[in-house]
């Protein structure tokens, strides 16, 4: 696979294959080897109350700039002040093809699907889809051969591939944000007993059916059917790196076990594949683990997740909310609903905050993976009450250095979402988008790359 693989091996067993961690002891190949980078995309559905979301006192700003960190972040970000200095927030960005441009209504529709294709979506009767290629692809198409899977898709909640759903468009729009071609979305994974298996499982995915309930019958464990495999792994390990086989097998165990339980009580009227679990919370916490742990066995450099389709109307109960997300994001200035849709954009970041404390905790060559790691948070929606495009929550978080951290970084208004994803490009080392050359390459609605 390339030239990590003498220290970044897998343990087989009974038709399991299960990703490691690195381990220092089993030896470096004569090269140097690779230090890879990650990308992901968090997106949250129907927009953010903006007031906490931006730096209070902000004075409306021309051009483009740069500053520190307030001293104190926004009411909806400090749920992340532990990672200030890995932030970035990024304002002024603009998705104009989630706008109308003579198409009417739809705006959920079109603010999933050109956030990250840059390209107005086909309305037409409903019935065609067409956009384009997404950022994260171009990124999977140029590094995706380096690893057991191109990209992941995760999400919350499954869609319909088919029919109509917002205004006339597509459903296909809505739940949707990685796009292979213009006409193939790549539908998102949103159990997180099959995302285990995928992951950890490598073949166990293909039982038969009986073989599939015969294995939940006996409650197996992937780890059981590579037990053998590392102990012997373990006797080439150095003492620090057998303890942190130890720790990563006995966190994989309790990790099966909280997807098993969680598995066990579901509820029916809820709008989810079987087999998920009852509150949003832990569901949304087992699918970051699920990423945390692919980007740290180096399965995947890829992955868009979803923690709502656009336009979701799922009812936040836990947050003591009896009016779904859509609704009240259209609060129509009602004080007592902006300060629900502030209360919803808390807890997503919250979870969120969960994600980076994990990256934050994996280490990868003695670096926390969260340097390894670039995560893009945001929506394609800025005030959901009036369908804005422009001026969206972006946030920034990882990477190391190699992007801003620390700052608050704002564009000029018209500034296209595009052009900030040739940045990610350039960064990530995807051949021709290298700025300030004559050949460099386009993407989308692209006019340039972000000088950041």
């Amino acid at each position: 696979m390339n030239h990590q693989i003498s220290r970044r091996t897998v343990l087989r067993g009974a038709g399991a294959t299960l990703a490691l961690p690195l381990f220092h002891s089993l030896g470096r190949a004569s090269a140097a080897p690779e230090t890879p980078l990650r990308l992901a995309f968090v997106y949250v559905p129907n927009g953010a109350h903006m007031p906490d979301w931006l730096p209070a006192g902000r004075k409306q700003r021309k051009g483009s700039g740069r500053q520190t960190l307030p001293r104190e972040l926004p009411a909806t970000l400090r749920e992340l002040e532990r990672h200030r200095a890995k932030l970035a927030l990024l304002e002024g960005l603009t998705v104009d093809k989630a706008r109308a441009n003579g198409d009417g209504p739809g705006d959920h529709a079109r603010a999933c699907a050109a956030y990250l294709t840059g390209t107005q979506p086909v309305k037409a009767d409903g019935s065609v889809i067409e956009v384009d290629i997404s950022a994260d692809q171009v990124v999977a198409q140029a590094l995706g051969d380096r690893t057991r899977f191109r990209s992941l898709q995760l999400g919350i909640e499954g869609g319909r591939q088919s029919g109509q759903c917002d205004s006339g468009y597509p459903c296909a729009y809505s739940g949707n944000l990685s796009w292979a071609s213009a006409h193939t979305p790549l539908v998102h994974e949103t159990k997180p007993r099959a995302l285990f298996d995928r992951l950890f499982g490598g073949g166990l995915e293909h039982l038969s059916k009986e073989d599939r309930e015969r294995r939940t019958r006996e409650r197996k464990s992937i780890l059981d059917f590579v037990r053998r495999d590392a102990k012997k792994l373990s006797r080439q390990l150095s003492a620090a790196d057998r303890r942190k086989l130890d720790e990563y097998l006995t966190g994989l165990r309790e990790l099966e076990e909280r997807i098993a339980r969680s598995a066990e009580d579901v509820d029916v009227d809820l709008e989810r594949p079987s087999g998920t679990p009852r509150e949003y919370t832990e569901h949304v916490a087992l699918m970051f683990e699920l990423l945390a742990l692919a980007f740290a066995t180096d399965s995947t450099r890829v992955a868009t997740f979803m923690l709502g389709n656009e336009g979701s109307n799922r009812t936040y109960r836990e947050l003591e909310l009896d009016e779904g997300h859509h609704s009240l994001s259209h609060h129509g200035d009602d004080p007592v609903k902006q300060a629900a849709i502030a209360s919803i954009n808390r807890h997503h970041v919250q979870l969120f905050g969960g994600f980076l404390d994990r990256l934050s905790g994996l280490e990868e060559d003695d670096e926390p993976l969260l340097d390894r790691t670039i995560v893009i948070y945001g929506s394609g929606i800025a005030d959901g009450n009036a369908h804005a495009h422009h001026d969206l929550p972006q946030l920034l978080a990882g990477g190391g250095g190699r992007l801003p951290q620390g700052e608050h970084l704002w564009f000029d208004r018209e500034t296209q979402l595009s052009n900030f994803h040739r940045t990610l490009f350039h960064t990530l080392g995807v051949d021709g988008f290298e700025p300030g050359t004559a050949r460099a390459k386009r993407f989308a609605d692209s006019s340039d790359t972000l000088v950041v």
